[in-house]
């Protein structure tokens, strides 16, 4: 028997948004870095901070930013943290969308989930799961905690099924929705067990590094047989994502 309830779960950056670029990282503009998108100055910095650090791409890619405060003895208010919030563009249709959703939704983010529980859509949806942080006793942020890895993505999709009064491999009549290399293995899981995996793009090419490096990793996802879907991020009703949502014909 099929389950009923239809749960879509999300990444973030690059798919509920345009950029892919998190803008949780704003407030490094304190220690003279602009962390409003991706750019040239930013990327020398971790590239410098990397050459003298061990670790993959994605643990030095957050501990670069905890250096930052630990080495200039900081910290981030939630006022601060908060700030990334107003240079969020969502895709079109989002809000609107997720007000009138019919089936119970989820982000699984690399981001920071202080961040993310935050932000004005976090009340539509279910639960947000992502990156945790350290904070003191006055609610700063000083720390990065508990780093949102490919593998604790799947954690944490077994815990939402578990949640749904699922089986933890039961992904029947669920969407998994990513943009990118750091949805692969969550696409896998779903797609390999009843689900649907929907792979989204912009409709033009305004991010030149989603459209290099998103549209390679497609191509490797589409080869595996793992992407169910390609389409425009585009949640407006009668779009093909927003069928795909709420499984309508």
């Amino acid at each position: 028997m099929t389950p009923t309830g239809k749960i879509n779960i999300f990444d973030f950056d690059g798919t509920l948004s345009t950029d892919t670029w998190p803008k949780f990282w704003v407030w490094i503009k304190k220690f003279g870095l602009d962390g409003t998108r991706r750019n040239n100055e930013l990327e020398s910095a971790l590239a410098k901070y990397r050459a003298h650090h061990d670790g993959d791409n994605l643990e030095t890619f957050f501990a670069f930013f905890g250096s930052l405060l630990k080495e200039n003895h900081s910290v981030v208010t939630p006022g601060e943290l908060m700030e990334g919030e107003k240079y969020i563009i969502y895709n079109p249709g989002l809000e609107t969308y997720l007000q009138n959703a019919t089936a119970q939704n989820y982000i699984v983010s690399g981001g920071l989930v202080e961040f993310l529980n935050r932000l004005r859509v976090a009340r539509y949806f279910k639960g947000i799961y992502g990156t945790s942080v350290t904070k003191d006793n006055s609610d700063n942020l000083v720390g990065i905690d508990d780093i949102m890895t490919d593998a604790k993505k799947i954690d944490a999709i077994k815990d939402i099924l578990i949640k749904n009064h699922r089986a933890a491999d039961d992904c029947r009549n669920v969407s998994y929705i990513g943009d990118g290399c750091s949805d692969a293995e969550s696409m896998k899981y779903i797609h390999e067990h009843g689900g649907t995996a929907i792979f989204v793009h912009q409709p033009d090419n305004s991010d030149e590094y989603a459209t290099i490096h998103n549209t390679a990793i497609h191509k490797q996802l589409q080869e595996l047989g793992v992407v169910d879907y390609n389409v425009v991020a585009d949640f407006n009703p009668g779009t093909e994502l927003f069928n795909l949502l709420e499984n309508c014909s």
